[in-house]
């Protein structure tokens, strides 16, 4: 089973480095107006749309789990949280949340952060050890 995910971008050369280069995906399909990538085994597409490029999510919560309302991610083992985690900084892309554990010494610990890809559109990345918890 995989999830499917159509997003908004603003540029298709600056989306390709980002999801490329960056996070280590392969990218199946170009052409002039969308990108479809292998998103850690699921499939996303990028659809080039300049006016729904521009929407900017709301921020709920309070320091320091300020996060962006409208997200999408992954859910990794801890040694690739690390791996993409320095991926990111290596790239030097600003986190819209800075790296944390949350819920400490419980079944649900974790790593996350979050970051914007070039258009805005907010990704979590989340390490865990037993992905089946988020669900308890």
């Amino acid at each position: 089973m995989m999830i499917h995910l159509s997003i908004p971008i603003r540029s298709i050369n600056e989306t390709l480095f980002f999801y490329s280069e960056v996070l280590g995906c392969k990218a199946s399909r170009i052409t002039e107006d969308r990108i479809d990538f292998d998103f850690f085994h699921h499939h996303l597409v990028a659809q080039l749309s300049l006016e729904e490029a521009t929407h900017q999510s709301v921020y709920i919560g309070s320091e320091p789990n300020r996060y962006p309302l409208r997200h999408f991610g992954i859910i990794v083992n801890p040694k690739d949280y690390h791996i993409i985690l320095q991926r990111i900084r290596a790239h030097t892309i600003q986190f819209a949340m800075p790296p944390q554990a949350i819920f400490k010494g419980t079944e649900r610990e974790q790593d996350v952060f979050l970051v914007f890809d070039p258009s805005g559109n907010a990704i979590e990345v989340k390490g865990i050890q037993h992905p089946d918890s988020v669900f308890s």
